[in-house]
C-alpha cells in the first residue's frame, strides 16, 4: 500500500497519483474482472477528503471452481497442483509489470486507461497504476482485512492509543503483548485476543452500529473525533516529563519511531500529533487516564476466553527458555570448583573438569543418563523450572564421578574407533 512499488525500483514506472474519477473507475473495472476469478472482491473505506490516490487495494478471496484449474499467468492450462490464483489474476488484470514479495500479496502496474489518458499527469513516460492485490484465506479475514485498512490512517491513530496499554493490532487480529518477552521477539510476545471485527471494536469502545464502517467520513477531524472516543485515550500533561517510551498516554517525546516516521508522512498522523492532541491537551480533554496496562490485560482475559491461559503458557515457556540459557554458564559450569593449588591431577586426565561440564550439561539439560549416574531427586519443579541449588548440589557432589565415567567412555569410544579403521586397513591389504 502506498503507491510506489513501482516507482522506487531501481528501474522506476511512472505510477503517478490519480484524481478521484480515474481511481473509481479502474477500481470499479478491477473489481468486476475480478468476480469472474473470486467468490468474495472488496476494498476499504477510503480515507476522507481525498484529492488523489497512490494506488488501488483490493481484497478477494474464495477462488471460483470453474475459474480455478482454467489458466496460468501464460494462458497455459495448469495442474491444479501448481495453480495460482494471484498468477491468474496478473493475467485476467492485464498487468504488464508486477512484484511479489509476499506469497498472499501482489503488486501489479497496469496501463492507464487510454480513455481517461487525458485526466492524467503530462508526460512522455507510459503510465501505470499501481493495484495492490491481496489473497485472504476466508471471508472472516477479508473482513478483518477490510476494517484494518479502511479510513486510510484511522488504525495508525489507533495504534498509538493502545500500544502504550499493551494491545496490538495486525493483519490477524488484536493482541496483547507480553511485557517481559516483547523488546527480545515481539513477534512471540503476541498473544491473539480476536480476529472477529465487532468484538475487537467493542473492546476498544469504538462504535460500529451506525455508518462510521459503511462509508468515508467528510472530513479530517470527523476521523480524528471518531479516533478519540477509544476509551484507552489518555493525553498525558505537557508538563510531565517522566514519560518513557511506549509509556501510556505519552505522544510526545517517547512517540515510537514509526509514528515519527508517519508525522513527517503522513497528513493525518501530523495534524493529530501536532494540532489535535496540543488542542485536548488545552481543552482539558482525555487528561484522566482511564485504565492501566494490568488492568486492561485482566479485561482481556475476561472478556476473551481461554486467552489467559494461552499467555500464561506463553510466559513460562519463555522463563523456562530464558531460564536453559542461563543455567549452563551461571550454575553448572561455576559450581565444578577450580583446580586448587598442588592438586594432583593424571595426565590422561588432565580435562577431567571440561568433560565433566559437558556430561553434566547433558544428564542435566537433555536428560541424558547414558553415563549411568542420574540424579538422585528432581532437579526440577512441577511447572518445569529448574531448582537452581538442587542442581548446584548435584554438580558438587557428582562432578569429579561423571567427569571420570566421561573420560572412560572417551577412551572407549577412541579404542573402538582405532580398531574399525585397523580392521579396514587390513581389508584393503587383503
Amino acid at each position: 500500500m502506498g503507491g510506489s512499488a513501482f516507482s522506487s525500483r531501481s528501474n522506476p514506472l511512472f505510477t503517478p497519483r490519480m484524481s478521484p474519477g480515474v481511481y473509481r473507475h479502474v477500481l470499479r473495472t478491477c473489481q468486476a474482472k475480478l468476480r469472474e476469478l473470486f467468490v468474495a472482491v472488496a476494498s476499504p473505506i477510503e480515507g476522507p477528503a481525498k484529492k488523489d490516490h497512490g494506488d488501488i487495494d483490493i481484497f478477494v478471496a474464495l477462488e471460483r471452481d470453474d475459474i480455478s484449474s482454467s489458466f496460468g499467468i501464460d494462458g497455459a492450462c495448469t495442474s491444479q497442483q501448481d495453480h495460482d490464483p494471484l498468477r491468474v489474476a496478473v493475467r485476467l488484470l492485464g498487468a504488464e509489470h508486477w512484484i511479489r514479495e509476499r506469497p498472499t500479496v501482489v503488486n501489479l502496474a497496469i496501463p492507464w486507461p487510454k480513455d481517461l489518458h487525458e485526466e492524467g499527469p503530462s508526460g512522455n513516460s507510459p503510465r501505470y497504476i499501481q493495484v495492490d492485490l491481496h489473497l485472504c484465506d476466508s471471508i472472516e479475514h477479508l473482513q478483518w482485512m477490510l476494517l484494518r485498512n479502511a479510513h486510510g490512517d484511522l488504525w495508525n491513530l489507533l495504534g498509538s492509543i493502545i500500544r502504550p496499554y499493551g494491545l496490538t493490532v495486525d493483519e490477524v487480529g488484536l493482541h496483547i503483548r507480553i511485557p517481559e518477552i516483547e523488546h527480545l521477539n515481539k513477534k512471540l510476545s503476541r498473544v491473539l485476543l480476536s480476529t472477529d471485527p465487532f468484538e475487537i471494536l467493542s473492546f476498544l469502545g469504538l462504535k460500529y452500529e451506525s455508518a462510521q464502517w459503511e462509508q468515508s467520513f467528510a472530513s479530517l477531524e470527523d476521523l480524528m473525533e471518531y479516533a478519540a472516543t477509544c476509551r484507552f485515550l489518555w493525553v498525558r500533561p505537557e508538563q510531565d516529563e517522566s514519560a518513557t517510551e511506549g509509556e501510556v498516554g505519552d505522544f510526545n517525546k517517547g512517540t515510537k519511531s514509526d509514528d515519527r516516521r508517519r508525522i513527517k508522512t503522513r497528513e493525518v498522523c501530523r495534524r493529530w500529533y501536532e494540532e489535535f492532541i496540543p488542542e485536548c491537551r488545552a481543552a482539558g480533554r482525555f487528561t484522566t487516564p482511564r485504565s492501566t496496562r494490568d488492568s486492561v490485560r485482566e479485561e482481556a482475559f475476561e472478556q476473551f476466553p481461554g486467552t489467559r491461559q494461552v499467555y500464561r503458557n506463553r510466559l513460562i515457556e519463555w522463563r523456562r527458555e530464558m531460564q536453559r540459557h542461563g543455567l549452563w554458564r551461571e550454575v553448572i559450569k561455576t559450581s565444578i570448583p577450580e583446580r586448587q593449588e598442588g592438586e594432583e591431577e593424571v595426565v590422561d586426565k588432565r580435562h577431567l573438569r571440561s568433560l565433566a561440564a559437558n556430561a553434566l550439561k547433558k544428564i542435566v539439560m537433555h536428560d541424558d543418563y547414558s553415563l549411568g549416574i542420574r540424579p538422585a531427586i528432581p532437579l526440577r519443579n512441577e511447572d518445569g523450572f529448574y531448582i537452581e541449588e538442587r542442581v548446584r548440589q548435584f554438580v558438587v557432589d557428582n562432578w569429579r564421578q561423571i567427569g571420570e565415567a566421561a573420560w572412560e567412555a572417551s577412551q572407549k569410544k577412541h579404542a573402538e574407533k582405532l580398531a574399525e579403521q585397523g580392521a579396514k586397513h587390513k581389508s584393503k591389504e587383503a
